[in-house]
């Protein structure tokens, strides 16, 4: 766990903070200073993953000790109800990482958080293909896919990709309002390893971020010839070029789909509190375990989570004999607003309880990645 000091003098401000880190594990508060003096020597000292600084009315002194923060090597977000571009632009220049704007709000300290947390993610060697499955329809698992990637690719900003491979009809571009001219059939026939070019063409760039999105076959005939031995070479060509590879998978259980699921590095099961899709959920387990998937190969994720349910976690996981990676909450509106839009779920409302679910779970899939590829 990373630890954090905090600079400021606003008693208010410093119990907001603590309250929103209270659902944050991946820091904890080592310090908090009203004397920044102090708390400079201390940082110096101790040389702590992250520094919140709060400005003070004297802005030049506060740019000298962000300076002088940031000299030791310690990562600094600014906290300032100055969110003017010329103060952000000048608090960048002396060398802070990030800017949150006061009052403090949950979404941003935690996003701004997580970058410092994530920051060794941009080394990970190898690419990574997290397949999110479920053997039935309805439970949510295109818009898991396509959120999941969408924050992946904020949080980390190296490039993702977003294969639809719901076959023989995929959602992922409706889900995301974009019309791409390639699709995976092109690319699995005209495209060669090492053809990094190729590829990112070929892949659809969803607005000014480092996500990519690889469409499903335009004709029904198409994604039915798409073969296992193709899905593969896919999957080589893709981890040639981006760091993460997220598939919205298809429901069947056939040699296609267990040739995506076999070659993913992390499968994400999806079900929902319910009895009939508990048992599904475990007919899976039992199948992953005759194809000796390894046993953190694949997360079960709960969609559509609520508190007060009949059926609780404790429940599901004793059922299942495993543990819920994620519960995902039942927030309906925003959902369906998504949907409607074809924009993901941060660009309807940043700050809904949904939209921060998919920030802290791809903070936690990339950290486990990362540790899991370097024995941590």
């Amino acid at each position: 766990m990373d630890n954090l000091v905090i600079f400021e003098k606003e008693t208010q401000t410093k119990d907001i903070i603590l309250g929103y880190l209270s659902d944050y594990n991946e820091m904890s508060v080592d310090r908090i200073f009203e004397d920044y003096d102090e708390g400079i020597k201390y940082v110096k000292e101790t040389k702590p993953k992250a520094v919140l600084f709060s400005m003070l009315a004297d802005k030049e002194k506060s740019f000298k000790m962000i300076k002088r923060i940031s000299d030791f090597g310690v990562n600094v977000i600014v906290l300032s109800g100055d969110y003017t571009t010329a103060n952000i632009i000048q608090t960048l220049r002396y060398g802070a990482k990030d800017f949150v704007s006061k009052p403090v709000l949950k979404k941003d300290l935690l996003v701004a958080l997580i970058k410092c947390a994530q920051e060794e993610v941009k080394v990970l060697k190898k690419s990574r293909v997290i397949s999110v499955f479920s053997n039935k329809g309805g439970v949510g698992k295109t818009a898991i896919a396509t959120n999941l990637a969408v924050e992946f690719a904020k949080l980390t900003r190296e490039k993702v990709a977003l294969v639809d491979l719901n076959l023989p009809i995929g959602d992922v571009t409706t889900f995301l309002d974009i019309r791409p001219t390639i699709d995976i059939s092109e690319v699995v026939n005209n495209a060669k390893q090492r053809d990094d070019k190729f590829i990112l063409d070929a892949c659809q760039k969803y607005k000014d971020t480092s996500l990519y999105v690889l469409a499903e076959p335009p004709y029904i005939e198409q994604s039915r010839s798409l073969t296992p031995d193709q899905v593969v070479k896919l999957f080589e060509y893709l981890r040639d070029t981006f760091s993460y590879i997220v598939i919205d998978t298809g429901t069947n259980v056939d040699k296609l789909n267990m040739t995506i699921l076999e070659n993913s590095d992390i499968v994400m099961l999806v079900t929902i509190v319910n009895l009939p899709l508990i048992r599904n959920c475990q007919r899976c387990l039992d199948l992953f375990e005759n194809l000796e998937f390894p046993a953190e190969k694949t997360k079960v994720i709960i969609n559509r989570y609520l508190e007060n349910d009949e059926i609780t976690v404790e429940d599901v996981e004793k059922t299942l004999n495993k543990p819920v990676y994620w519960k995902i909450p039942n927030n309906y509106f925003t959902i369906m607003s998504s949907i409607n839009k074809g924009i993901p779920l941060s660009e309807v409302n940043e700050n809904s309880n949904i939209t921060e679910s998919f920030v802290e779970l791809a903070s936690k899939l990339a950290d486990d990645l990362f540790k899991s590829e370097f024995g941590q």
